[in-house]
């Protein structure tokens, strides 16, 4: 908060009131004059330093001159909302996905309560998560919404909410093809239909910046039927759906070498409730769905010091899981690598984001 100290001319006059009735030999009373208005000016000077400086361990003042203009969307993972509710995706996979994994050389078609997987709506506020059947409904990850919103905010800067769906009908974009936004952030955007994925690699060519906020994002496919604002699986998640009533075995991510190139890594699809460690844990995080480094382009920020992988786990071993940029086209991803919504009540994580990864988005340095 900018403290009121008043303008320099107050204080001239007030020092006339009160040097008018003192007596000064005349060479001197000029020569006083000039060094009290002198010393008045620096103290003025230093109380807005003191105001501004009062709050820039939270806002870079730096930040906000170069950004003002910069626009920001928040990607709400609407598509992924719908996969997760109750009465969708996930209760066919709690049905079916341990007949797959128990018969890896055979293809099982599934023909039985694959309605799960079409035509599912989309949530237009909390819902029944399809794990929490006793909670009350809810919208997931929407603390760490907030939180980007209220920092990006902290910056000078006002983003706005857009979903899977503006992105999938080309929002993003201006009539003539330019990007609409500079800045992207995206949360748990699992579910995706192609044109959204097409949208969001086309923005970064472009020259936008996209912040990848959540790790395990870009995984799987839908396809997204405007005209009553559902979703079916396609393809992605060990499943392909052909729209109808059959779905059978299918990829685990869905553009696995495609989403290596130009998002820089991939999921990291080892369970949650496997102990994996990390040695380097500045906010004490806790094993849940990371990605990891697939690209020599990507420049580490926080390499997070991953161990334990099992020795089953073949591509794993050895695998980076870390905080990272990296320049595609003309623009750039930076990527959290954690789930970061997990994070979002964490101080340390908060003032990660707040002092390096915003600004980092808006000016493309860190401080």
């Amino acid at each position: 908060m900018m403290l009121d100290v008043g303008y320099p001319i107050d204080y001239v006059k007030n020092f006339k009131i009160i040097v008018s009735g003192i007596t000064f030999p005349k060479r001197i009373l000029p020569l006083f004059a000039l060094f009290v208005i002198v010393g008045i000016l620096f103290f003025i000077s230093s109380l807005n330093c003191i105001a501004l400086g009062s709050s820039a361990s939270y806002v870079n003042n730096d930040t906000l001159a170069s950004s003002a203009n910069k626009k920001v969307a928040l990607v709400l993972p609407s598509f992924t909302w719908a996969a997760y509710q109750n009465d969708s995706f996930y209760n066919f996979y709690s049905l079916y996905s341990y007949i797959q994994f128990a018969n890896r050389e055979v293809n099982i078609s599934i023909t039985n309560n694959t309605y799960l997987l079409q035509d599912r709506p989309i949530p237009q506020g909390p819902f029944v998560y399809y794990s929490d059947l006793e909670e009350e409904p809810y919208i997931p990850y929407i603390n760490y919404i907030n939180l980007a919103k209220d920092l990006y905010r902290n910056h000078g800067i006002n983003p706005v909410n857009i979903t899977d769906g503006d992105v999938d009908q080309g929002k993003i974009f201006n009539p003539d093809g330019t990007n609409a936004y500079d800045i992207l952030f995206l949360f748990h955007n699992e579910y995706v239909t192609q044109a959204e994925y097409d949208n969001l690699k086309k923005f970064v060519t472009n020259g936008g910046t996209i912040v990848f906020g959540d790790g395990n994002v870009l995984y799987a496919e839908v396809e997204y039927h405007e005209n009553n604002n559902t979703i079916s699986l396609v393809r992605g998640h060990n499943w392909n759906f052909d729209q109808n009533r059959t779905a059978w075995k299918g990829p685990a991510e869905r553009w696995l070498d495609e989403t290596r190139e130009w998002v820089g890594s991939n999921f990291l699809d080892i369970p949650a409730n496997y102990p994996l460690r990390f040695n380097n844990n500045p906010f004490n995080y806790t094993h849940s769905e990371e990605n990891y480094v697939a690209n020599p382009n990507a420049k580490i920020l926080i390499d997070y010091g991953l161990t334990g992988v099992p020795r089953y786990s073949g591509q794993y071993l050895g695998a980076i899981v870390a905080t990272y940029e990296m320049d595609y086209g003309k623009g750039r991803i930076i990527h959290m690598g954690l789930w970061g919504h997990m994070l979002a009540q964490n101080n340390e994580f908060v003032n990660f984001l707040n002092n390096e990864i915003i600004p980092l988005s808006l000016n493309g340095t860190l401080k």
